[in-house]
């Protein structure tokens, strides 16, 4: 798999970097006057500094819990995942969503937790213990993708 590329908006560089360099281990790729490119995981994310953040108030529940309905992040193997968050209640960090298990019971069974970086972008980190639970339906099957080629 190749690794993806998002671009996102924050309002205080030096505060994103230490978030994301000291609390989630990310390496520092290019700095710029007005951006940061950092290794999330093998992943490329680039926090590009504004004046002020998009409002993302609207916000959605899933499994009865607000999930901001903005956010990106990571699945993780299972013992990462316990790991990290141990890691993380440590370092006393405030969750925007505690570490709990989502769909406990059922097909989509999923450990998960919310952070916010300091400009309040929604990061989640989730783990299946089956990660061929990914991507599985309700009914228990995987969606079949459809389309051409571009």
């Amino acid at each position: 798999m190749r690794p993806f590329h998002l671009a996102f908006p924050v309002t205080d560089l030096d505060q994103t970097e230490r978030f994301y360099v000291d609390v989630l281990g990310c390496a520092i790729g290019r700095r710029t006057e007005h951006t940061i490119n950092f290794n999330f995981h093998g992943h490329q994310i680039v926090c590009h500094l504004v004046q002020k953040m998009p409002d993302y108030t609207d916000g959605g529940r899933v499994d009865g819990k607000q999930v901001p309905p903005f956010h990106f992040g990571l699945v993780m193997e299972y013992a990462q995942w316990h790991s990290f968050r141990d890691q993380l209640l440590a370092k006393e960090v405030d969750f925007r969503l505690k570490p709990h298990i989502r769909y406990p019971g059922k097909v989509g069974e999923q450990a998960t937790l919310f952070l916010n970086d300091p400009s309040g972008n929604a990061i989640e980190f989730k783990s299946f213990k089956d990660d061929e639970r990914l991507f599985t339906t309700a009914a228990g099957s995987e969606h079949e993708a459809g389309g051409g080629v571009l």
